[in-house]
């Protein structure tokens, strides 16, 4: 089939993990003979280079983002924005002819773009994996002006000639969740609803993340991997690191907001742990080392993630995880199972269950061998092929009916 994707940032250049598992599929896809053509924003991130052996992406679209902060211009700008969006998304379209449109990320993106997509009566799958569809509509600097004002927008669209009203959504395409607990909100937060919708499920990369062979003795390593930001729960980790013993260590690795990054040093600087705290930032190959020498992995999260892949990438490797279990990643998280959980913003309890995994290397290895399991259960290969499986039935208009939806199994059997 040929597709054309449709997604705010697209590796290298990108945040986290919904951008890297997007990059996963499209690389699966091309190996399997389909023709992928990526329309993505033109944002840069500092500091990572472009790949010299880029095909097939086009990187042409306006963001109204810049420096982790949303943006709006004037008027004009707005609409010259538009119109060049507009454009880039026509030339694509025609020089693509795709069977299909997949589309991923779009908050911060001109949502303008699925109205002209759904216009064209081309099949859509929609592949969701935070909550765009709740937040999209109200921080797009463009259509926020004509929100609930039918009759301007209509106007606006026939004066500028780019669309200033938003098609129904959710009822344009076929819907594939990255967990169940998003699409829930979607339901409940959005303006929308979602006749054809399912749950897909994110999965690892368990190629990039091989586990280690054998452990080396505790040596009090913590590795905190993603974002930069607030909702992440890294000032958590910092805390609790001044409830462990001074040989304990914490990498934190990611990049996003620098204010908060200042902040996270100006807290350590104060817990007397300055000189425990490491700060860097990583591509996924370095990331899966870091993985293998840590003794723990911390995902103490703080808001309802869409998914939460960070556990998976350790349980992969071979590490032992502590997560508070929030959002989507309860969906795969078993206290005492596959993981250890905890209340979030707890760095007391937090520092407790990283001193009972020290001095207990038989709930060490159960945890390792569960986790390993269930990153099997949920790999990016399954991820694949599911949505390839949706986006060949949607691009027949599903005439050998529906894929099954995917159904996640006991993850310790």
């Amino acid at each position: 089939m040929r597709v054309l994707l449709l997604t705010s940032l697209y590796p290298p250049h990108h945040y986290g993990g919904y951008e890297l598992s997007c990059r996963d599929v499209v690389d699966r896809w091309r190996n399997a003979g389909h023709e992928v053509t990526v329309l993505t924003s033109s944002l840069r991130i500092d500091g990572v280079a472009d790949d010299p052996h880029e095909v097939g992406v086009r990187r042409e679209l306006t963001i109204s983002f810049k420096d982790h902060d949303l943006v709006a211009g004037p008027w004009l700008r707005r609409v010259a924005d538009e119109r060049a969006n507009q454009r880039a998304l026509a030339s694509a379209l025609a020089d693509t002819a795709p069977d299909v449109v997949s589309i991923w990320q779009m908050g911060a993106m001109s949502l303008g773009l699925l109205t002209t997509v759904a216009r064209t009566g081309l099949p859509l799958v929609y592949v969701i994996c935070d909550d765009w569809l709740t937040y999209g509509a109200d921080v797009d600097p463009w259509m926020r002006m004509f929100d609930g004002r039918l009759r301007l927008g209509r106007a606006v669209e026939r004066a500028t000639g780019v669309p200033a009203t938003l098609p129904d959504i959710g009822r344009s395409g076929t819907f594939c969740f990255a967990s169940a607990v998003t699409r829930e909100r979607a339901e409940r937060l959005s303006r929308w609803t979602y006749p054809d919708a399912t749950v897909t499920f994110l999965g690892v990369d368990r190629a990039s993340f091989p586990a280690v062979e054998s452990r080396p003795s505790w040596q009090w390593r913590l590795v905190h991997v993603g974002r930069l930001d607030a909702r992440k729960g890294i000032e958590t980790s910092v805390r609790a690191l001044g409830h462990l013993p001074v040989t304990a260590t914490l990498d934190i690795v990611g990049r996003g907001d620098e204010s908060y990054k200042r902040r996270l040093a100006e807290v350590a600087a104060s817990l007397g742990v300055a000189d425990r705290v490491r700060f860097s930032a990583a591509d996924r190959s370095e990331v899966a080392a870091l993985y293998r020498r840590a003794d723990v992995a911390l995902f103490p999260t703080e808001w309802e993630e869409p998914f939460g892949l960070v556990p998976l990438e350790a349980m992969a490797s071979g590490t032992p995880v502590v997560a508070t279990g929030t959002g989507g990643s309860a969906e795969f998280l078993v206290d005492e199972g596959n993981c250890l959980l905890v209340p979030p913003g707890d760095a007391v309890a937090l520092a407790a269950a990283v001193t009972r995994l020290a001095g207990d290397a038989g709930l060490r290895d159960r945890l390792v061998s569960n986790g390993i399991a269930t990153a099997g259960q949920l790999d990016v290969d399954q991820l694949s092929d599911t949505l390839e499986a949706w986006h060949l039935g949607a691009a027949d208009r599903f005439a050998g009916g529906r894929p099954a939806d995917r159904h996640l199994g006991s993850l310790l059997a």
